[in-house]
């Protein structure tokens, strides 16, 4: 590939972690036990972490990626980006209902509001999981076509600019967990190698602490 182009399949690197996570949420919250609300809190933190990052990664699209296909791709792709922009509208929409229900559990972890924060979650996956396809069958072919290895780099500072540095380990300990090693090294080829060195040693062990966490064994 021409290096002055951009390589889109670090984003199903991305998306792998997004599918992962999301998926495990819903049985996560179930196996906590009404009126626990230590482990509660803890689900619910994860919850609103990986949602976020999920808000930051759909932001950057938004503003960085969907404007610049418009312009530069062929006009019969009108209807594809449309699409996909209905898809984050709904995303949004239902990731809404999400954080609604996780903070009335947090607030209240009774049977009740148990229930709804875990079908909140099961009621995100099937749209989230459509979403993530279509991009990756549709999208991407799109990006390497149109779009400068600088400018799709610029997606990526974008969707990381408003994440706390403390949340880099963490981050990049999901991110890495169980990739592909091509994909894997596709990913260290986009942080400098000083940042790469620290966060692919910390962060898969923070990311197992977590995982502990969650499963409610630390």
């Amino acid at each position: 590939m021409n290096a002055n182009r951009a390589d889109s399949r670090e984003m199903i690197a991305v998306h792998d972690m997004f599918r992962r996570e999301f998926s495990a949420m819903p049985d996560l919250a179930e196996n906590v036990r009404p009126g626990d609300g230590g482990h509660a809190a803890v689900v619910a933190g994860h919850v609103e972490f990986v949602a976020g990052l999920l808000h930051a990664h759909h932001a950057a699209e938004d503003a960085l990626l969907w404007p610049k296909l418009q312009d530069r791709a062929p006009g019969d792709v009108a209807p594809l980006l449309d699409t996909m922009q209905s898809q984050h509208d709904e995303i949004d929409h239902r990731l809404d209902a999400v954080a609604a229900a996780i903070k009335q559990w947090r607030a209240t972890p009774d049977q009740p509001s148990h229930e709804a924060a875990v079908r909140s979650l099961r009621d995100l996956l099937p749209v989230l999981r459509e979403h993530l396809a279509a991009e990756e069958s549709a999208i991407l072919t799109l990006i390497d076509e149109h779009l400068t290895a600088e400018e799709w780099a610029e997606v990526g500072r974008h969707g990381l600019a408003g994440l706390p540095p403390s949340s880099h380990a963490l981050l990049f300990g999901m991110l890495l967990h169980d990739l592909d090693p091509e994909l894997y090294e596709l990913v260290r080829g986009t942080v400098p190698p000083e940042i790469f060195d620290v966060v692919s040693a910390v962060g898969p062990q923070e990311y197992a602490a977590h995982r502990e966490r969650l499963l409610g064994r630390a």
